[in-house]
């Protein structure tokens, strides 16, 4: 599916590029400076390859800690940023990362234990198999006791 939504793009892209004469300067430029190529290239390649990691992660570990990771290394950037450039850091950035921060905690915490927390008990399975079960077993639907 991402292979057909980026090949769809990069046509309409080519298409709209062309139309309006960017293309040709942009090959004007690269052609005029060498190293502009190498630099798209390796962007395109990390973009690529940042895709591919991303995706992995999904399909191995699921859509949740893609996400968390995902907003990690955002919440990194910034920190970075604060850390290897100089910036003012005043209190409201400090409350400002401290509520990331609880955020993704208690986001990871909740998806975490929240599968074990359902199955244990007081949400009921309402599955026409598991309400046959119950009903077999005397359970009364309405009032959830025995009949």
């Amino acid at each position: 599916m991402i292979a057909v939504s980026n090949s769809v793009m990069c046509v309409v892209l080519a298409a709209y590029t062309v139309a309006s004469g960017e293309l040709v300067a942009a090959c004007a430029y690269c052609a005029a400076h060498k190293d502009v190529a190498g630099v798209l290239l390796a962007q395109g390649l990390s973009a690529y390859l940042g895709l591919r990691c991303y995706l992995s992660i999904v399909r191995e570990r699921g859509g949740v800690a893609a996400v968390l990771l995902a907003n990690a290394r955002k919440v990194a950037t910034i920190v970075l940023s604060f850390v290897l450039f100089a910036k003012p850091f005043n209190e409201r950035h400090f409350v400002g990362l401290v509520l990331v921060f609880a955020g993704v905690g208690m986001g990871y915490a909740s998806k975490r234990g929240g599968g074990k927390e359902a199955s244990e008990g007081g949400r009921r399975d309402s599955s026409p198999g598991k309400k046959r079960e119950r009903r077999a077993n005397g359970c009364d639907e309405r009032h959830g006791h025995i009949a």
